[in-house]
């Protein structure tokens, strides 16, 4: 008993929740949300949603929509604020759990208080401040996420946040319980479907390792669990994803692949000397990790990933990139992060006093969870444009049945940041006319909670609906670039779209009989009613 280490209950509920005020999230809604909530808020009926041609298309979240939508209905919007804090806190309990599991790792005394600071300095939203006020780019956020633009832990809730279940499956795993590890990575599948192959590839992994410990019976249990639960999702992901016909379906892959989300599936666009090196952190980790436990369950997947990776570089298969083979990074890279640290912490928590250690190690921590408090109260990120509030208030507050808004929409220009798969988060937003996806305007549904007809930001999922969304796209593109639409019978193409009102900036005004004069002008923007 001697050798048992310390409860650390109450204060890992403590260091939880500094860790979520340090980390902090976005105010209501940011984002991705304005996609992910959609159809949520149109099962719950807000405004005028359930109207919007996106959310009456195939749903690729529908078990995380239907949480929404309770959530939604029951508590409000701040349910989800509640939800992302939560999420928060587990992640750094996971982590704390996984760590503190391996041999050779800090689990108990200063040199885990101090592992625990320095993993909270880490994901803190001050440094990744600071970083964006001193060089531009925000640097620490390289240390949490994946690679090619993807992560567990983003500005807010939305389904790629339930990932956060794959670590406290690995601390599950570590600390003896297979078949709860094999579950939760199940489970997270439910929730985002692409999370299919990582988790698949960490279940495999639990069963080698359990076969190799001579646990057949346990390896079988939990991989049979693992596909009960995730069998209905590949169903749906099949039907949904892969449905259609098989020329439609490649255009569709072609067009999200290489139009809506180059960042995440084109090595070409991810790949530079950032992501080299947090590739070499990712094999540091893996070489520590290699006498514990953990080795084996990290070293499959990320194998598999890469080999996968490879092929489909080789091959420039869009099919195959829209299965995220690199997808597993957003894991194995905190998790190589918090090895790293672990052994450090180790090594430096001898060399102080440990009384002052551990006060100095507080001291910071409740720093750092107040600085998050400060960064959230005071604006210092989740940049919008707020010329558009008085925009979208009027049309929240006088919106009727049946419109629908026409919002400058395009096909952005997008190319190769450096350093690549950069967060803006912290740092100035993209806007219209700059070269990326800008944010102007991306918040229309959700803030007025009235339909539009299209926008870049939120696409289908299904083949058919993506050449749909692309059509629409195409029709905004050329309808915005040309001001006249008289001379050139837009108005009429507008108006047979279902189309009710327009919205365009100021400097930007439309002429056409049609039209007439603006029902609502500001500083910014004007909207006409299709007559």
């Amino acid at each position: 008993m001697a050798d048992e280490p310390p409860r650390f209950w109450p204060w890992s509920l403590v260091w939880a929740c500094l860790f979520a005020l340090a980390h902090t999230q976005a105010p209501e809604y940011f984002s991705n949300q304005h996609h992910y909530f959609l159809h949520g808020f149109a099962q719950a009926n807000v405004g005028q949603l359930n109207e919007d041609w996106l959310a009456n298309t195939k749903d690729p979240t529908p078990v995380y929509s239907w949480l929404v939508a309770k959530a939604y209905s029951s508590v409000g919007p701040f349910a989800f604020q509640i939800v992302y804090f939560v999420l928060l806190g587990v992640y750094f309990e996971s982590m704390r759990q996984l760590i503190g599991a391996l041999p050779g790792f800090p689990d108990r005394g200063p040199a885990r208080v101090l592992f625990l600071t320095l993993f909270l300095t880490v994901h803190a939203a001050i440094l990744r401040v600071l970083f964006v006020r001193l060089t531009g780019v925000d640097y620490a956020w390289y240390a949490q996420a994946g690679l090619a633009a993807q992560y567990l832990l983003g500005p807010g809730l939305q389904p790629s946040a339930f990932g956060v279940l794959l670590i406290t499956s690995l601390a599950a795993f570590v600390n003896q319980r297979p078949l709860l590890a094999s579950v939760l990575a199940a489970s997270v599948c439910v929730l985002h479907a692409t999370y299919l192959l990582p988790a698949g590839l960490m279940v495999f992994a639990y069963c080698v390792v359990l076969v190799r410990e001579k646990q057949m019976r346990t390896a079988l249990i939990g991989g049979a669990i693992a596909l009960v639960i995730v069998a209905p999702t590949l169903v749906f992901s099949a039907q949904t994803f892969l449905g259609g016909d098989a020329d439609q379906l490649r255009e569709a892959q072609r067009i999200f692949s290489r139009i809506r989300i180059p960042h995440h599936t084109s090595f070409e666009r991810w790949f530079d000397v950032v992501a080299g090196v947090q590739i070499g952190v990712m094999g540091v980790g893996l070489l520590l990790a290699q006498k514990t436990r953990l080795f084996l369950v990290l070293l499959i997947p990320a194998v598999a990933g890469l080999l996968l990776a490879i092929v489909q570089i080789r091959t420039d298969s869009d099919s195959l990139a829209l299965l995220f083979p690199w997808r597993f990074s957003v894991l194995l890279m905190p998790i190589s992060g918090a090895i790293i640290l672990g052994k450090l912490a180790n090594g430096l928590a001898s060399l102080r006093a440990p009384r002052a250690l551990v006060a100095s190690c507080t001291l910071m921590a409740v720093a750092l969870a107040i600085s998050g408090i400060i960064v959230m109260t005071n604006g210092l990120g989740y940049y919008t444009n707020p010329d558009e509030l008085p925009l979208l208030h009027h049309i929240r507050e006088n919106k009727r049945p049946g419109e629908v808004y026409l919002i400058p929409a395009k096909f952005p220009t997008l190319k190769k940041e450096s350093p690549a798969s950069q967060s803006k988060t912290f740092a100035p937003p993209v806007r219209s006319g700059a070269v990326g996806i800008p944010v102007d305007l991306q918040r229309f549904r959700l803030s007025t909670e009235a339909p539009i007809y299209i926008d870049f930001k939120a696409p289908p999922y299904e083949a058919s609906e993506i050449l749909e969304w692309h059509r629409r796209l195409g029709n905004a593109e050329k309808w915005y670039a040309n001001r006249n639409w008289d001379s050139n019978g837009f108005w009429i193409q507008v108006r047979s779209e279902g189309i009710t009102h327009v919205v365009t900036t100021t400097d930007k005004k439309i002429e056409g009989v049609a039209l007439g004069e603006p029902v609502y002008e500001d500083a910014s923007y004007l909207v006409y009613r299709i007559r």
